[in-house]
């Protein structure tokens, strides 16, 4: 039986999980979520999988999605 292909694969670690945020991963955030990407595929995008609550986070922080 072949699993269901998923839009964010489940990962371990991540390249950039628990890093500081550059300014280029804050835009790079506001782009993903701004035509109403998910937390999970920006998390995906940014090399933060491992860490979406995290992300989800960070975008709250920053008034890109509801409280």
């Amino acid at each position: 039986m072949v699993d269901e292909p998923t839009l964010v694969p489940e990962q371990g670690p991540d390249i950039k999980d628990g890093k500081e945020w550059s300014s280029t991963d804050i835009e790079d955030l506001t782009l993903a979520l701004k035509d109403g990407g998910t937390v999970e595929g920006a998390a995906f995008f940014l090399c933060r999988a491992g860490t979406i609550d995290e992300v989800r986070q960070k975008a709250k922080q920053l008034g890109l999605i509801g409280q």
